[in-house]
Formats: structure tokens, sequence, C-alpha cells
């Protein structure tokens, strides 16, 4: 593990002037040569996606966002990088359905809440609308064209899932004309990152395409006095045979090692303490997280006739996480706790096969847009024979006690823990009655299976599972930039496994059931654009119950309303925004229980960000604030989180000179260095991230 830098705020101060001098030293040199840059083009951040581009709509396809009959948000490379984010949640930060439930250095980064709920790990989170494994990793954004989400149950469209949502990571295609960048970036507490992406056409008509992207980054980070060390590649390959035929290939492989993300484990008979900073170190010395993540795709795609096409892939996947963590367990509204260290090797493997044809007909003067389509997804989860969780020491929150992990170790080797399997069938078809009314009909018959094992390979629990789950959507569109829908959507996930700090620990369950109802509108103007829908979720309940067994028990109801708008306030000004109301309840549940605010669930959020383009030629500045209302951790409602508000700024700086676009950026998060605590999941919290400024510089040659 490496230590912390002393000298990282100097290099911060160095690199962030650097940033600067650059950005407006390039502008003045510009001013200067004159006529020698004659042919400069100035360039300020990018426009944010319209409405009218493409998302992926699982088995329903690639469509408009307008044209979807769903709420969702999509989120450019361009818009990722302007931002400099390096997590999910921050790629989503801006859309008030989102929670950000973990930070990004931590054994389970990458979690975030959609509606208050939570993405499942390894059916929430797809690459290129096929299975994909996300837990215990970010995944590597640059490999990223864009990030989509797709709020509310899809279970027709992707199959098994939380009710909350899925996200979508597009990886990046190969590019028309030849390119190559390389960029150099810099975090608070010493992280350097080095990246470089590269693509282009082969071949007298260009029928070879391919992208490469390499990544590095090393260094300590401020986020509690923790540490990050990644490389990642990304390779996608594209080959144009004939004119109705193409072969795809796609490959990400990221290592992942970092030091930080302990958890502190409420019980409800102890208050939430007062928020630390976010610098403030708690791991022992040797715990941390390594991942090693790699996925590949060979896809195929041929034009049957005009309008028909059909499409077949096959989808490999691993993860490996090896980890040591600590989880401060309090013993009193004072702060003290007892420090638990747990040491595992949890490794995932995803097997997919997709084929489906889709095209249009006309019927009768009805025209008609037809997907069809066969899944099947296996998932093989194993994990180390013995996994200590020792009790190692005490402490107190206001002066941790650092002591070593050498002594906690995994062992035994490995065994299958779980399996599970999906068999599915789908089908679906828009009918288009007039210029203004369509119908969309979908069904899913999902055959599943759950097997559970013990270490000697023994079935120890089996959940099969047989479902039909249909989707129903009516779409008005009054205008050609407008659409009013209602949409009825049911689906099954799988259900979640006991916490570690309960008495039942890891112990399975059946799915759950779930369904969903929708209303809402879309508009895409000249200078604004807005999206607002009503929703009701019923999903089957999970909760700890007071003897500290985790329970599948009752019903969470989930009634809210979110609006989400782009305004184009001037010129050079847009603004984007957002809120949520939620309103979250257990019922049918036991005594104690029922009538109880879902866990985790906020009554309210919201966000807003501002971006002024040609501040200066080539110059953009950028503001934005996230509101997190208050939230209840545990079932019972004794504890809730208080609500908070985070402040972001930075700029970006782009300019060509002498035939090289030069890109500069600059961010700081948590502007107000605000103290709070994260919500991971019941009853455990883990410190917010503190005031952190990075900085970016690239090249395209």
């Amino acid at each position: 593990m490496s230590s912390k830098n002393p000298f990282a705020p100097s290099r911060l101060q160095l690199a962030l002037a650097a940033a600067g001098l650059c950005a407006f030293h390039i502008s003045a040199m510009a001013e200067d040569i004159g006529g020698a840059l004659s042919t400069v083009e100035v360039k300020a951040t990018v426009e944010k996606k319209k409405l009218g581009d493409s998302v992926s709509s699982g088995a329903l396809g690639r469509k408009s966002e307008l044209d979807t009959p769903f709420s969702t948000k999509a989120v450019s490379s361009d818009e990722i990088e302007d931002r400099l984010a390096t997590s999910i949640s921050e790629v989503l930060k801006y859309d008030a359905s989102v929670t950000a439930i973990s930070p990004p250095i931590s054994t389970h980064p990458a979690t975030i809440q959609m509606r208050g709920l939570r993405l499942d790990d390894l059916n929430g989170y797809k690459v290129n609308g096929l299975a994909n494994i996300n837990r215990g990793t970010e995944m590597p954004l640059e490999m990223f064209e864009s990030v989509e989400a797709m709020k509310g149950l899809t279970g027709y469209m992707y199959g098994f899932g939380s009710p909350g949502g899925i996200v979508n990571y597009v990886t990046k295609r190969p590019t028309t004309d030849k390119s190559f960048s390389a960029a150099m970036g810099y975090q608070e507490g010493g992280a350097i990152k080095e990246h470089i992406d590269m693509g282009g056409r082969l071949g007298e008509e260009g029928d070879f395409g391919y992208r490469l992207n390499l990544l590095h980054e090393d260094g300590d980070l401020k986020q509690e006095s923790g540490s990050i060390k990644r490389n990642a590649a990304g390779l996608n390959l594209e080959w144009r045979v004939t004119k109705d035929l193409a072969l795809t290939y796609d490959a990400i492989y990221q290592r992942r090692r970092s030091v930080g993300g302990t958890d502190i484990i409420l019980t409800p008979s102890f208050k939430i303490p007062a928020p630390l900073d976010g610098d403030t170190k708690l791991n022992s010395i040797g715990a941390g997280s390594d991942v090693e993540y790699t996925l590949a795709t060979t896809g195929v795609e041929y034009r049957l006739a005009n309008d028909w096409v059909a499409n077949a892939s096959y989808r490999t996947s691993d993860s490996t996480r090896v980890y040591k963590k600590d989880q401060y367990y309090l013993t009193s509204n004072a702060g003290d706790y007892r420090d638990r260290i747990t040491s595992e090797l949890h490794g995932y493997h995803f097997d997919q096969v997709q084929a489906t044809v889709n095209g249009k007909f006309d019927i009768a003067g009805l025209g008609n847009e037809v997907i069809i389509g066969v899944m099947s997804q296996n998932l093989v989860s194993t994990s180390s024979v013995v996994t200590p969780k020792t009790y190692v020491g005490t402490g107190n929150l206001s002066a941790p006690s650092i002591i070593s992990a050498a002594s906690v170790n995994y062992s035994g080797g490995t065994y299958r823990d779980e399996t599970t399997r999906q068999e599915a069938v789908f089908v679906s078809d828009t009918l288009k009655l007039n210029d203004a009314w369509s119908v969309l009909a979908g069904a899913r018959y999902t055959q599943f299976t759950d097997n559970a094992y013990s270490t000697k390979g023994v079935v120890t629990a089996s959940y099969p599972a047989e479902k039909t789950t249909p989707t129903v959507a009516l779409m008005f569109k009054p205008a050609a930039d407008t659409t009013l829908y209602a949409s009825y959507v049911e689906a099954l996930e799988q259900a979640a496994s006991a916490p570690t700090t309960t008495v039942n620990a890891n112990q399975t369950f059946a799915p759950i059931k779930s369904k969903q109802s929708e209303v809402g509108v879309k508009t895409e103007r000249s200078w604004w654009n807005a999206t607002a829908a009503l929703f009701h979720i019923e999903r089957g309940a999970q909760y700890t119950n007071v003897a500290n067994v985790y329970v599948s028990d009752g019903q969470s109801k989930y009634q809210g309303v979110e609006f989400n708008t782009v305004v184009q306030a001037a010129r050079n000004v847009s603004i984007e925004g957002g809120i949520m109301l939620l309103d979250a309840t257990l019922e049918d549940a036991a005594p104690g229980y029922n009538g109880k605010r879902a866990v985790g669930a906020p009554r309210r959020q919201a966000s807003v960000q501002a971006t002024w383009r040609e501040v200066l030629p080539g110059l953009a500045l950028h503001v934005g604030s996230q509101y997190l209302g208050e939230l209840p951790m545990d079932a019972a409602n004794v504890n809730t989180l208080p609500a908070y508000t985070l402040f972001d700024a930075g700029f970006n700086y782009r300019h060509r000179y002498f035939g090289k676009m030069i890109s500069v950026r600059a961010n700081i998060s948590n502007l107000a260095n605000r103290k709070y605590w994260t919500y991971y999941q019941e009853n455990y919290l883990n410190i917010g991230a503190p005031r952190t400024a990075s900085a970016n510089v690239r090249v395209d040659f």
C-alpha cells in the first residue's frame, strides 16, 4: 500500500496552475500570432445529448429517447471527460432519480440507486445491452462512448434485474477517419493517469475498423487517504464482410487495486455518529481491494432484406475480487467501535448468447416494428472456502486505531457457491396506428434457476422460476417533438443474499416479483427539452428484523414523480436540472415494520448544473449542485441519515493550435468540503468523499 504523499498539496497547486496558465497562455498566443493561425478552430464544451439521440432499450433495440415509453438518461463520453468523472455515480449525478450509495474507493464501488431502489450488481449493469459483472469494481469509463440509464422496471427489455433500472455502458466504436489522442490527468492526493485513444479504418473501402484504448493510473488519493493503481485496455474491431454482413469483436480488460472504503455498521441501539472528514484514514495496514476483470464479445449482423436485420452475439465475462475489508461495528453513541476484518476471494463468470431478428412491415395500412429474440445466460459464482471475519481490536472514530491486517487471510482454496441460469424467448411489436398514435406490446418468457452450494459441492437451496413478463405502452405524439406515454411492466429479480452482518449471513432467497405503472411526457424544443414521469412500483421486500435475521417479507411500494430539463438560458449558457419526489413504504410486513419508509429511499432529491460557454474563445465554466434528502437507515426507521448538499465547479478549454486540438480541463468536487455519510445498504455507512481537485490535458494529433 502506498503511503500518503506529504507533497501532494503543492503538486496539486502546480498541476492546477499549469492547467490554468496553459489555457490562457494558448489563447493569448493565438491572438498575438494572428494571421499565422487563420485556420484555427475554436470549440467550447460539447452540446449535451438530445432526446432525439438513440439509446439502448434492450430487447426493444435502439430507439431515440423521445420515442421510448420509459424514463431514460444518456451521458456522452465528451461530457464525462469535461466533468472529469471517475465513477458511475459522478457520471449520473445530475439526474435527480439517481443516488450514489458507495464511494468509488471501497470494496463495493459503482453502486447506485434509481428511484430509491438499489441496482442489482449482477443483472443491473450491461455493456452494449448484454450481461456484465459489476460487483466490486468501477468500470473503466475511458473505454465507453456513452453511459445510458433506463429507469424503472426493465423485465421485458433485459430479463432479470432490480426494478430501479438498468445502466448500459456503450463501448467506443471505430472512427471513420484515423484518430490518435493522448491525455494525462492528475487527481488530488497524487494519482497520475495516462490515456491513449486511437482508431481508424483499413482497406480501400474502409471495411475494417479498429479502436484501441490504453490506460494506466497510479498514486495516492485524498479520499480516506487511500490509493489506486489500475491498468486497462479496450479493443473494438469491425469487419464489413459485404454490404449486408458485418462482424464485430469487443474486449475490455482492467486490473484495479484500491485502498480505502471502511464500512461503519450501525445497530438500532445507537445513533448515527457525526460525519468524519473525507480524508480520514480508517482502514488497517494491508487492507484493500484487488479486482481483475475481463469481457469479450463476438457479434454478427446480417441484413436479410430491406428493413430486416438479424443479430447474434456471444458474451463472456470474468471478474475475480480479492479483498481485506475493515468493518467498524459501533458500540456506543460516543463513536466507540470494534474492528472486524474480512478476507475473501470472490469470482464470477458470465456466459451469454443472444440472437434477434427485427424488421418492419405494413398490414392493413398499419405499420409494425417487430423484434423476436432468444437468450441464454449462465452465471457461476465462486468463493474462498475459509473466509475469516476476525475481530482485531477496538477504537474510536475520533481517533481510529490503525493496525496491521497481515494475519487475516482467506484459505482453503475456492468452491462454487452459487449458479444461476436464464433461458428466455421474447417478442415485441410497435404498432403505428397513425402519425400520432402507436402501441407497444411485448412479452418475455423466462425459465430461471438459482442454486446455492456448500463447500462440499452439495446443493443447499434451489429456487426455480418460470414467468412471462409483459410490457405494454401507449404513445401519443401531438407534435413531432413531443411524446406522451403510459406504460406497464412486470419483472422478476434475483433476490439479495443476507448481509454478512446478519445471523443468517449469505442465505439465498427465492426470486422477487415486481410491477410498475408509469405515465410521462417528453418534449424537445429549439431552446429547451424536458421529461417528466409519474411512477408506481410494487416489489417484494427484504429487510433485517429485530432478531438480526434478514427476511423476505411484505411489499415495498414506491410512488413518485421525476422531472428533468435542459434549458438554453442564453446563447452560451445552458442549465440542466431535475427533481424527484418519492413516497416509499413497506406494507403487509411484520408488526413494527409495516407502514415504515423503505430503507435507503429519500423523499426528495434534486440536482442542477450550469455551463457558460465561450467565456473566452474556447473556454467554458461549469458549476453544479446535488441535494439528497434524508433517508431511513433501517427497516424500523430508528435511524435516519440527514440530508446534505454538495457543490462542484470547473472549467474546460479547447483550442486548435498548429493543427493539434488541445483540451485542458480542471474540476473541484465537494467544493465546500462538506462532511457527510453515504448510505450503502441497511445499517451500513461510508465516509463521503472530501473536496477533491483534478486536472487533465489532452492532445488530439
